[in-house]
C-alpha cells in the first residue's frame, strides 16, 4: 500500500476546511498527494509517499512506479474527518490503495490510518532524539513570552514530534524506553496546553 507520514501530511491536512477540500493522489514520475496552495495560484501543495521522494529517496522513480505502474495516474479523493484526526492528533500513516471496484469496475481507493511504521536507529540517536523532545517540552516551551512565540514553538513541536515519535532502537533498555515515552507524552501535553492562536489553555 502507498503510505504517507504524519511528517509528511500535515502541511495539507492542517489547511483550514481540508476535510472539505480535494485532495489528488498523482504519479509523475514521483508519487504525491496534492493540493492547490491558495496563497500562490498555480503553485501545489504535495506530500510525498514513503520511499517516494526525489530529494530524499534514493530509488524514488523505481518505488513510485512498483506502486502505481500508470506514469500518468490522477485521482481526486477526499480525506474523512476521523482519518484526518488520526493523522494531525495521533500521528498515525496514511495508507492508500487504488483498485477496480469488482461490481462497478469503477476505479475508487481504500484509505485507512495505522500507527506509524517503526523506524529503528542506533541507541545513542534514540537517547539523543528524547533529549531533543525534552528540550522541546521544558527548555523552549517555558522561554516563549508571547502568543507568538508560542505559536512557533507550537509548530516547531508538531514536527518534531512527527518525526521522533516513529522511532525505536533494537538496543535500547527498558529505561531508554520507559524515558522516551515520558517525553513523547510531555511534548503532547504541551502542545494541547497551546492553542492555533499561541493562547494558552488552563484545564
Amino acid at each position: 500500500m502507498i503510505r504517507f507520514t504524519s511528517t509528511a501530511l500535515r502541511p495539507l491536512l492542517s489547511q483550514a476546511g481540508a476535510t472539505s477540500r480535494p485532495l489528488i493522489l498523482e504519479r509523475g514520475p514521483d508519487l504525491y498527494l496534492r493540493v492547490p496552495d491558495d496563497m500562490h495560484p498555480g503553485e501545489w501543495l504535495k506530500a510525498h509517499a514513503v520511499g517516494c521522494h526525489p530529494h530524499t529517496d534514493a530509488d524514488w522513480s523505481a518505488n513510485s512506479a512498483a506502486l502505481i505502474t500508470d506514469s500518468m495516474f490522477s485521482f481526486k479523493t477526499f480525506i474523512a474527518h476521523n482519518l484526518c484526526d488520526d493523522v494531525l492528533e495521533k500521528y498515525h500513516d496514511l495508507l492508500m490503495m487504488p483498485f477496480m471496484g469488482d461490481v462497478t469496475k469503477v476505479l475508487t481507493l481504500h484509505k485507512e490510518t495505522r500507527p506509524p511504521q517503526v523506524v529503528y536507529v542506533p541507541v545513542g540517536e534514540f537517547r539523543d532524539r528524547t533529549d531533543w523532545l525534552y528540550d522541546q517540552s521544558l527548555r523552549h516551551y517555558h522561554a516563549c513570552v508571547n502568543d507568538a512565540e508560542r505559536i512557533s514553538w507550537r509548530a516547531q513541536a508538531l514536527h518534531v514530534l512527527d518525526q521522533v515519535i516513529r522511532l525505536d532502537a533494537k538496543r535500547a533498555k527498558p529505561a531508554d524506553r520507559e524515558r522516551f515515552a515520558r517525553a513523547v507524552e510531555s511534548v503532547r501535553g504541551r502542545i494541547s496546553m497551546v492553542k492555533p492562536d499561541g493562547s494558552v489553555r488552563h484545564f
